[in-house]
């Protein structure tokens, strides 16, 4: 972490800083794919280690946990998680199976309200259909005896896609049917969660580190005899990451969480923006942490509670993380400045930066319901700083900044209906030209001045 040189942060009235740059952000940037986390990670439950994610047509998530079972939190629940009380556990348990798994767990919701899950190692998949409490399960042949892991379902509700860590293969799985078909191969890798992105592709990950795409042409050209198809791999995030976890937002940002082997501070979460994703189907090139294609949005040192995160889902603009070691599901509100995640809400506000060489202060106006506003200095839009300020006025202020670092700000709104305030990027700088004699010279700064005896160009 960068030297603040110890700053004082105190609150200040706007109108002091009146005369410098003011920047507003409120409405959609020119780029669709620039990403950034709005809010705090906040313990949604603790319960049994987390195997198994997905969210259902009303907002509800399901969780599947040790030892075998199925979970339900009411979507208001969530939402007073994510305030900032956590719950004491699941609303209810849904289901109960023998089977205790110990690989991530598939967990689909059909638009008909079915639930279809399996335990990460058994060789069942397992239906609940709604307002039942039996479980039944699918009569599957030619599939192997255990270790279903990741699934999803098509776009048209008609097909299964189920990922297998121990063959490292996909099936697809006919509804109507049940009639089987393989529709990748990784030749050996032990595959985990998968998930449809926006335009039908189905992206899984394996616990070799990559994380695959299977284009929604090869998928649709699949015959029910055809014994596998390619896929691309857009994105390796090295040999010990051990991924497992994998979500898809409502711009086609793919999240990707790890169970790292190793003890130094790691990646714990991280996303490969539709951008980096396109490209690499497009040219081959999978994205990595080294060419900037995946980014990381939470790791071991700034997150030292993340133990080994493993499933994902997203809903309400929300990602929920499932800690295996620690036994905890976690939240950390997503926004994307282009588009907004799947039934993300609007942010309540605006987020104004005043910025000096050595001071910020950003501004908002009131959100309704909020006691408080947590205030944190982010070094870009997705990677936040230690640096943060709690307050019930409408008003932050860092001082200590150099004029060469760019800060940005984000406010969350504790206990208001929605925690989103808003985030405003690091405005830009001013440059300036600067003479002396027939020597120029240019003075970039957010105050800039021109050095002693030089004359500022108009």
């Amino acid at each position: 972490m960068r030297d603040f040189r110890a700053p004082t942060r105190r609150l200040v009235a706007a109108a002091t800083l009146a005369g410098a740059l003011a920047v507003s952000v409120g409405g959609a940037p020119s780029s669709a794919s620039a990403l950034t986390t709005i809010g705090e990670w906040q313990t949604i439950a603790p319960g049994g280690s987390q195997l198994g994610l997905g969210v259902d047509n009303g907002g509800n998530l399901l969780s599947f946990a040790q030892p075998g079972q199925l979970n339900f939190y009411d979507r208001s629940q969530l939402l007073t998680a994510m305030a900032g009380v956590p719950s004491s556990g699941a609303s209810r348990k849904l289901a109960i199976v023998s089977a205790d798994g110990r690989n991530v767990a598939g967990i689909a919701v059909a638009a008909s309200g079915t639930i279809y899950f399996d335990t990460g190692s058994s060789g069942t998949i397992w239906s609940l259909a709604p307002a039942r409490h039996t479980l039944a399960g699918l009569s599957l042949e030619s599939v192997p005896t255990s270790g279903f892991t990741g699934m999803a379902l098509s776009s048209d509700q008609r097909y299964l896609y189920v990922a297998n860590q121990r063959t490292g293969k996909v099936y697809r799985i006919t509804l109507a049917t049940q009639q089987v078909a393989i529709v990748f191969d990784s030749a050996g890798d032990s595959l985990q969660q998968v998930a449809m992105d926006l335009v039908g592709n189905l992206d899984v990950v394996g616990l070799s580190g990559a994380v695959y795409s299977v284009s929604a042409g090869s998928l649709a050209a699949v015959a029910t005899a055809t014994l596998g198809r390619g896929a691309t791999v857009i994105a390796y995030l090295g040999a010990h990451a051990n991924p497992g976890g994998l979500a898809i937002d409502g711009a086609n940002n793919v999240y990707v969480s790890t169970c790292d082997v190793t003890s130094s501070p790691h990646t714990a979460i991280g996303v490969i923006t539709d951008a980096a994703s396109s490209r690499a189907r497009t040219i081959g090139a999978p994205a990595t942490g080294a060419n900037g294609g995946i980014v990381t949005i939470a790791d071991t040192k700034s997150e030292p509670s993340f133990s080994c995160i493993e499933p994902l889902a997203i809903s309400d603009g929300v990602l929920y993380a499932g800690d295996w070691r620690n036994s905890k599901i976690w939240g950390l509100p997503l926004r994307d400045l282009g588009r907004l995640v799947n039934h993300a809400p609007a942010a309540s506000g605006r987020v104004q930066i005043t910025r000096t060489s050595s001071t910020l202060l950003a501004t908002w106006s009131a959100t309704s319901g909020a006691f408080d506003y947590v205030c944190t200095l982010m070094n870009s839009a997705v990677v936040p700083t230690t640096i943060r300020e709690t307050t019930v006025s409408t008003a932050c202020w860092f001082g200590g900044l150099t004029s060469s670092e760019r800060f940005g700000v984000r406010v969350v709104a504790n206990g208001a209906t929605s925690a989103v305030v808003g985030y405003a990027p690091a405005p830009t700088m001013i440059t300036i030209r600067c003479t002396r004699g027939s020597v120029v010279r240019r003075v970039q700064s957010y105050a800039p001045r021109c050095p002693s005896g030089y004359v500022r160009v108009r």
